[in-house]
């Protein structure tokens, strides 16, 4: 389901070398620069971004998540791919976390939003190894990809994922490219006067399709205000 849900999802690098088979205890960068070192192949993980989520379930991980993000009830790809997770401890938003309840799970790997750096010093002194992820545009989206199928042990399917999603954007682009472009203003599900910068995922949604975001000047911001 995940991979469907990508569909739309360019893949512009070369995967065939970027999935190394490092042993454990492996040493990695996450996406907002950090040096983390996983001592083991993760059997208990806490996802607390429902992106990262959803790319567990698409690795084949689902048994192994034990705490998720807030409000799983209302991702329909759960209820069709994962509905186990939706009995699971919800530890918060892009905003906040629960510290305590994580402990409570003893977890050995988190994923968290990179807009939850604050709690960094925090949960770095629990002594659990942490990941930040932070796939606002296609190929940090890829980044992402690569990152947790490393770290959890399923390099061969995140290779399969991204060459799955190439394949399927470059069909998609050939069906479009005889279309008359057009041009795209996308509002922002909080406000319709919010709109989405050339860093965003939504950006390459809209460029895949063969038409201009009239804000893919903007690139200060994530989401602007107009």
């Amino acid at each position: 389901c995940f991979i469907l849900c990508l569909s739309l999802v360019g893949c512009k690098q070369d995967n065939s070398n970027i999935f190394n088979n490092d042993s454990y205890p492996m040493t990695i960068t996450d996406q907002i620069g950090r040096t983390v070192t996983i001592e083991k192949e993760p059997e208990r993980i806490i996802s607390g971004y429902y992106i990262s989520t959803s790319l567990l379930i698409g690795l084949g991980e689902k048994d192994n998540i034990v705490g998720v993000e807030n409000q799983a009830d209302k991702r329909e790809i759960y209820h069709l791919s994962a509905p186990e997770l939706l009995q699971l401890d919800g530890l918060g938003t892009v905003k906040t976390f629960d510290l305590e309840k994580a402990i409570s799970l003893n977890p050995d790997l988190i994923i968290l939003p990179f807009k939850l750096k604050s709690i960094e010093e925090s949960i770095e002194q629990l002594g659990i190894p942490v990941i930040y992820v932070m796939p606002e545009s296609e190929e940090l989206l890829n980044e992402m990809i690569e990152l947790i199928a490393k770290v959890t042990n399923n390099n061969e399917k995140g290779k399969q994922m991204l060459e799955y999603i190439d394949k399927h954007v470059n069909i998609m682009k050939e069906s479009v490219k005889e279309c008359e472009d057009v041009n795209v203003y996308l509002g922002g599900n909080s406000s319709l006067l919010m709109t989405c910068s050339s860093l965003m995922y939504q950006n390459s949604l809209i460029e895949n399709a063969n038409a201009n975001n009239v804000a893919s000047s903007l690139e200060d911001t994530y989401w602007a205000e107009v």
